[in-house]
């Protein structure tokens, strides 16, 4: 019986909200794939989208047919590499719901898309972006007005007031109690990148985790991290009971999936980690529940709280996690928490019942690319495209998925610094960051090839330099558009 429902495309099905609803791992053969020769294609076809398929979903046979049909002549058509897989065009049968929900199944990915280039381990370049070693180096822009024109100079100044906030008054053999942190100089100081060794400090502070008052700062670490291993004790246990069991079993279906060319994340006692903080997590937030990509979110953070008990001279991304004390792993573990808690409460409209954050930054995006690339704007709408394809994963994952966790990390050292970086400076760096492709998207001239470029952008040597550009041209975007209260919400009137 196929589960293709009427009007629609493969994946056109009820989304997947949180983990009461995990990906299936079986398959049935489907009508229409008893074309001679072709059973097996069709089979891993299937396969390889296991988690867009649902079984209750009513069938018109013949339009099934039809569109198995179609796919597997795709498929035969133009490719030999048997596992590539291709984004058919969507219908505009079905309802708005149903397309919604249709291009949502299908947005949300586990990996992109097979290219003609082979994918490099990110261990061949270093995960962690260590700034000192490049900021002589001058940026091609700038987001402040204010910013004397050479990046060198610019970067040891700013790196030069951060060392002395955070040497915690130690000078000279001498001691003084900290200072004080003034949150808006320090997200000034910040927003162009954070150097290595005080980025976890940085962090602490820039997401509200840690109180800018010194004589605060000490007690209310030791708090909080105690506060987590009390959640661990209270809650964790429960992982198996059966209102929970789904949640716990979806987490553990991504975690290996999460950085799968980075050594650090297959390591069973990191993942034993990222267990305990998703699912303490979803406990303590039952409005939105565990979702799929949560997982993604809390891998810089663990990554910059690591590296703080590491050797500088010692790659991050394969380093044994076992080799540090017991007491320096929970450390690690519950800032973790705490940070990723803060970044996921500013944007929780994003995993809610269908996750109406993501829908509404969606249709910003495309209102804000009719603005300012009309001519891509068109091309897409020409070729098909919905924004919804594509965008959905970079406003889920924010754009993880789509650069290197190194570019990543250094990415999010600007939105921590912004007052709504992850809820609304995110979409302008997604309009900055489709801009940049913008010529190539455009030599491409079917709806194939515009996805496929879309799922495979050749950003697997990002660092420090693009990412300065991305933002930016971002920050330019937000000054422009942002001063209009009602830029955002013409989008509903678009064509």
């Amino acid at each position: 019986m196929s589960r293709w429902s009427a009007g629609s495309t493969p994946g056109s099905v009820k989304p997947v909200y949180g983990a009461r609803y995990p990906p299936l791992h079986h398959a049935s053969p489907t009508k229409g794939t008893d074309i001679p020769g072709r059973m097996n294609k069709f089979q891993d076809y299937e396969n390889s989208v296991s988690d867009a398929w649902d079984t209750r979903v009513k069938v018109d046979e013949s339009l099934a047919s039809a569109s198995a049909a179609k796919v597997l002549a795709a498929h035969a058509a133009g490719k030999t590499h048997r596992d590539e897989e291709i984004m058919p065009p969507v219908s505009a049968a079905p309802t708005k719901n149903s397309r919604q929900q249709a291009l949502q199944r299908l947005a949300i990915q586990k990996e992109p898309l097979p290219s003609s280039v082979s994918a490099t381990p990110q261990t061949a370049n270093p995960i962690y972006p260590k700034l000192p070693e490049i900021s002589d180096q001058p940026r091609s822009a700038a987001p402040m007005a204010s910013a004397p024109p050479h990046g060198g100079d610019r970067d040891q100044t700013r790196f030069a007031r951060l060392r002395r906030l955070f040497s915690n008054g130690k000078s000279s053999g001498r001691s003084s109690p900290p200072v004080d942190v003034d949150l808006d100089k320090l997200r000034e100081d910040c927003w162009m990148g954070i150097p290595h060794k005080l980025r976890p400090q940085a962090w602490r502070l820039l997401s509200g985790y840690l109180p800018t008052n010194a004589e605060r700062r000490e007690v209310t670490l030791q708090c909080k991290r105690d506060e987590y291993w009390h959640y661990v004790e209270q809650y964790f246990h429960s992982r198996f009971d059966d209102q929970n069991a789904d949640t716990f079993r979806q987490i553990n279906i991504d975690i290996p999936r999460m950085c799968p060319l980075i050594p650090l994340f297959q390591q069973k006692m990191v993942q034993e980690m990222f267990e305990r903080i998703l699912y303490i997590w979803a406990i303590r937030h039952p409005a939105s529940g565990y979702v799929q990509g949560i997982n993604d979110l809390v891998t810089p953070f663990f990554v910059v709280f690591l590296s703080e008990f590491i050797p500088q001279d010692v790659e991050v991304g394969s380093f044994d996690v076992s080799q540090l004390p017991l007491e320096q792993c929970q450390l690690i573990e519950a800032d973790s928490f705490w940070c990723v808690s803060a970044l996921l409460d500013s944007i929780q409209d994003n995993y809610t019942f269908a996750q109406p954050g993501i829908q509404r930054k969606v249709l910003q995006l495309r209102h804000l690319m009719s603005r300012v690339d009309r001519p891509l704007h068109k091309h897409l709408e020409s070729n098909g495209i919905e924004y919804l394809q594509f965008a959905f994963r970079w406003m889920n994952n924010l754009l993880m998925r789509e650069i290197p966790l190194r570019a990543t990390i250094r990415l999010w050292d600007t939105y921590l610094s912004e007052p709504d970086g992850f809820m609304q400076f995110h979409n302008y760096v997604c309009a900055a960051f489709l801009r940049t492709w913008s010529k190539q998207l455009q030599a491409e001239k079917d709806f194939q090839g515009v996805m496929i470029l879309l799922q495979n952008l050749p950003t697997q040597s990002w660092g420090d330099r693009e990412i300065c550009e991305l933002t930016a041209d971002a920050f330019s975007l937000q000054s422009v558009f942002d001063g209009a209260r009602r830029h955002l919400s013409a989008q509903a009137a678009s064509p």
